[in-house]
Formats: structure tokens, C-alpha cells, sequence
């Protein structure tokens, strides 16, 4: 014993110092790759038990599984339904994938690093996401006010970003279709006697050939409020008006759809109240009778399917969907409004003010992370939900999940947010669905708020509106990239007759087929960009 001791201790002493010197090396690690420090150095080590407690601990702390016939920087990670092994090997610890692997004209430049431009002077219809790698943002010259070393104070001016830039920035659609329209509404009063014939100019035939695609269209998006609004607020950008269909089941929390005839184009809106899978007792809205999101599609959303059938004759041409702030309430409402046994024997004034604690401590309160609970109930229905959406409208069909937005002034008030949203992107990666990225472009503008919630018209109204017509026009059939587009979807028809309201008007060959290009065109990129991107 008296010799077995000291060596002991000595273990006990040196291991927690091994240990952390391994693991420093392999986190800040001078050029070594973490498949060589955990195989290379255990294989030189003639079995010694403690760098073989090291590499479980390695191991544990990476829950990776490194293959010998893959390059160092690749890891073999479980491949998300539909997506190829060679791309899916390509995914990296923080999310992401290795760029040099996506075709370009795959790349979502929605997806990459940025800048919101917000133009001062123009109208917010002009707002444009500038990614810093379609551009070549690094390869920018280095200015001289960053020269070193200098006495010279750096000024800045407020000069927007150069022309080249803004080029090769996705197309801005949203101001596009703006003019769109307002030719066709031309050209129909012209053709109504209440105005002058339209001639149109090269620029404006040039306009019709971009925007021939986007007529009888369907977008589906599923959600709260955050996205009701800003479907709102696109239909009122183009001088139309949003309804609900759908009000004796709920109010505003029902079905809502925003038309825009001049192209035939809608936008239905299917609230998602909470992944609850029921009603509870103590449902905070009266008016809301179901809950279950198997419910409403059986009772609220059937009735009016056909109103989202897109150019394939059966789903739509964009699904779009989100659960989180509805779920994060619907949390804290549980646990204030839980009966335990013990509160049937409290008066009424008592029971008031125990529930008033409640919503003040532990689960009841507002501003804290989801329980471990509620974390792995959340998981379990966010991806039954997603798989649901699958079943109901096939795997083929263009699918999204959207980012969770904070509330204007981001406080621990969105920890639960962050919690569900940091999930609800895991699980799509798995389920092999991408994601719309627009509260990562949005965070930190509090000034376009209009309330505490909810994201004003505006500059970020605008970008949502880009980002969709970006994924619809690629769901179509159409290509762009680097500000140029590389390809168009199929054309569906001529929407302008020659002289009927006005002259030199384009004339598109029409395939004698129906566009089903919502089945064929997803895919070609899909795999790319199926990767949760981090948080």
C-alpha cells in the first residue's frame, strides 16, 4: 500500500493536467488535425491506460465518427434524408459546408455572410442583401486611412456601396415586380379606354422577359403573426388587399390569403398555433378552439386546400413554416396553469396569489431557457411537424423552415427562442429541409419594429419579400446568380396581347405542357444547401 499510494495520487495529480493540455492542444492546436492527435498519438503509446481515457474523453467532447480513408478536414456524420454522401460528408462541426464543394450557381447567397444595404434616400423598395463572397467583398483594396503606421485620423463618409456591388447582389425582385405590375395595370386601363396606349420600351420588354415566370404561382406559409404581417404587408405593396378565409374557427388565427391579380399570384397564410397536441383547459384564447397542428390541417386547413395548388396541379410551388413564440407562451402558461392536488383546498384569493408567484419563478415566469422538459417535447413535435408536412404535400415539393425572430429589444426574454430555433435547425438539417434565413438579416434592426413583436413595412418587409420571390423563382425552374441570371424557368403563357392596351409588346413560346418544374428544379441544389447553419 504505502508504495501503491503516492502513484495514485500521482495519477490524480497528473491526469487532470494531461487532460487539459490535450484538449488545449487539439482546440487551439498548432496544425495538428484531431484525427491525427487522438489515433497517432495512442498508437506511440504502447497502451498506456491514460492517454486511452483521453481519447474517450476526446471522443465524448466530439460526437463525430473520423473514418481513415477521408481527408482530415472531412467528418462522417449521419446523412439528412435525400442528400447525397458526398455532400453531407462536406458538412463541418459549426454547421456549415465547405464552399469550395457547391457549385456556384447553388451557392444561397442568403446563406452566407453580408450586408444589408438600407438605402437613406431611396424608397425601401430598394433594399439589397450584398453577400460578401458573390461579391468578392475580402478582395476589396485596403484603404489607406487603415494604413500602418500613420498620424493620420480616419474619416468616413456615408457613400452607399459602388454600383459593381449591388450588381452582384441577388436580384431584387421585389422592386421588380413592382414595375411589373404597374405596366399590366397600365396596359389594362389603356385596354379599358381610361388611358393611353403603352409602348413599350427595350428596358420594359426586357422586364417582361424577367418576370414572365411569376404569374399563377402559390406560396404557402405556415406560421404566427411575424409572418402574417409581412405577407400583409406584400400585398399592400402592390396595391392589393389580404383576407381571412377562414375566421369562424379563430379570428386572425385561422387561414389568411393575399392575391395579387394582375399575375395571379397568392400567398396563403395557415397559423400554427403552438406544436401542442391538444387543447389544454387553460388555453389563453377563447376563440381558438383548435390547437393540434393534426387538427387543424383535418378541420381548418382542408376546406381550403385548393386555394394553394402552384403549377404542378398539386401542392404548392413554396412551403414556408415556422413554430416558436406561440410554443414558448404556450410553455409558460402550463406551468402557471397546472392543478395540483393541493390547490383544490385553497380558497379563491389564495389560489390568485399562488398563481401570481408562479408567473414570477420556475417554469411559470417569463425570460429563461426551455427545461430540459420542454426542450425534448419541443424536438419530439418539431420534427413529427416536419415530417407531417412532408406526408401531406411529398418530398419533392420546395420546402423551408424560418428562422425564429427575437423580440425588438433581444433580452433574456428570447432564450427560449434561441433554445427552439437552434433545434428546430438541427432537425431540419436532418429532414432534409432548408432554411430562410431572414431573422439573421434582420437582427439588431430594432428601429423597423412597429411594436415590441412584430418587424414593420419597411427595409426588412422588403428583404423578406426578396428572400421568398429569390426561392420561388429557383423553385420554378430559374437560375441566378452573381447578379446575373443564368437561366429562366419555363414560360407559361403570354400575359400581354399586342395592341390591346399596348404595342411592341413581347412574344413568349409557350410550352404545350403545364410548367411542372416544381418537381424537377428543387433538387439540383437542394443538397447544398441543406445545413443548419449554427447559431
Amino acid at each position: 500500500m504505502p508504495l501503491v499510494l503516492p502513484m495514485v495520487r500521482l495519477k490524480r495529480f497528473f491526469l487532470p493536467i494531461l487532460i487539459s493540455a490535450l484538449l488545449v492542444a487539439v482546440i487551439f492546436g498548432s496544425g495538428r488535425r484531431l484525427r491525427s492527435l487522438s489515433s497517432n498519438t495512442i498508437a506511440h503509446d504502447n497502451g498506456n491506460s491514460t492517454l486511452q481515457t483521453v481519447q474517450t474523453t476526446i471522443s465524448g467532447l466530439f460526437p463525430w465518427s473520423f473514418s481513415a480513408d477521408r481527408d482530415d478536414d472531412e467528418m462522417a456524420l449521419d446523412e439528412p434524408n435525400g442528400m447525397p454522401s458526398f455532400v453531407s460528408s462536406k458538412i463541418k462541426s459549426d454547421g456549415s459546408l465547405d464552399l469550395s464543394e457547391i457549385p456556384p450557381h447553388c451557392r444561397d447567397p442568403y446563406r452566407v455572410p453580408g450586408y444589408l444595404y438600407v438605402p437613406e434616400n431611396k424608397h425601401y423598395l430598394h433594399t439589397q442583401w450584398i453577400p460578401f463572397l458573390d461579391t468578392n467583398f475580402l478582395d476589396v483594396p485596403d484603404p489607406k486611412s487603415a494604413e500602418y503606421p500613420t498620424d493620420v485620423i480616419p474619416f468616413f463618409t456615408d457613400a452607399p456601396p459602388p454600383d459593381t456591388f449591388i450588381e452582384r447582389s441577388p436580384h431584387n425582385w421585389f422592386a421588380e415586380l413592382y414595375n411589373y405590375r404597374n405596366i399590366l395595370k397600365h396596359a389594362d386601363e389603356a385596354a379599358n379606354g381610361k388611358r393611353e396606349k403603352l409602348s413599350l420600351s427595350d428596358s420594359q420588354q426586357r422586364l417582361f422577359r424577367r418576370l414572365n415566370w411569376i404569374h399563377n404561382r402559390r406560396v404557402l406559409v405556415l406560421g404566427d403573426s411575424v409572418d402574417r404581417i409581412m405577407i400583409q404587408f406584400f400585398c399592400e405593396d402592390y396595391e392589393s388587399h389580404a383576407h381571412f378565409t377562414q375566421g369562424s374557427f379563430g379570428g386572425q388565427h385561422t387561414t389568411y390569403n393575399c392575391h395579387i391579380p394582375s399575375v395571379n399570384l397568392t400567398i396563403s397564410h395557415w397559423h400554427v398555433a403552438s406544436l401542442y397536441p391538444m387543447r389544454p383547459s387553460w388555453w389563453w384564447l377563447d376563440h381558438i378552439r383548435l390547437v393540434a397542428f393534426e387538427d387543424r390541417f383535418e378541420k381548418l386547413f382542408k376546406p381550403v386546400w385548393d386555394k394553394v395548388i402552384g403549377m404542378n396541379g398539386q401542392t404548392p410551388d413554396l412551403i414556408i413554416f415556422q413554430s416558436g413564440l406561440w410554443d414558448e407562451r404556450a410553455f409558460r402558461e402550463s406551468s402557471r396553469n397546472f392543478k395540483y392536488p393541493e390547490d383544490e383546498k385553497l380558497s379563491k384569493e389564495q389560489l390568485e396569489k399562488k398563481m401570481s408567484e408562479r408567473r414570477k419563478s420556475g417554469l411559470g415566469k417569463e425570460g429563461r431557457q426551455l427545461a430540459w422538459d420542454e426542450l425534448v417535447f419541443f424536438k419530439s413535435r418539431m420534427a413529427k411537424f416536419m415530417r407531417y408536412l412532408r406526408e401531406k404535400f411529398g418530398a419533392q415539393t420546395p420546402m423551408l423552415y424560418r428562422s425564429l425572430t427575437t423580440r425588438r429589444d433581444s433580452n433574456v426574454a428570447d432564450l427560449a427562442t434561441i433554445n427552439m430555433d437552434r433545434i428546430s435547425r438541427l432537425i431540419a438539417q436532418r429532414e432534409g429541409v432548408e432554411i430562410f434565413e431572414w431573422a439573421r438579416l434582420t437582427s439588431g434592426f430594432s428601429d423597423q419594429y412597429m411594436d415590441y413583436l412584430h418587424v414593420g413595412r419597411g427595409p426588412l418587409s422588403a428583404t423578406w419579400g426578396n428572400m421568398m420571390l429569390y426561392y420561388l423563382f429557383r423553385a420554378s425552374g430559374g437560375i441566378n446568380f452573381n447578379g446575373t441570371i443564368e437561366r429562366y424557368p419555363d414560360f407559361s403563357g403570354n400575359y400581354l396581347v399586342e395592341g390591346k392596351g399596348a404595342i411592341n409588346v413581347p412574344v413568349f413560346n409557350v410550352k404545350e405542357n403545364p410548367d411542372v418544374s416544381v418537381n424537377n428544379f428543387w433538387a439540383e441544389c437542394h443538397a447544398y444547401n441543406v445545413f443548419w447553419g449554427g447559431r
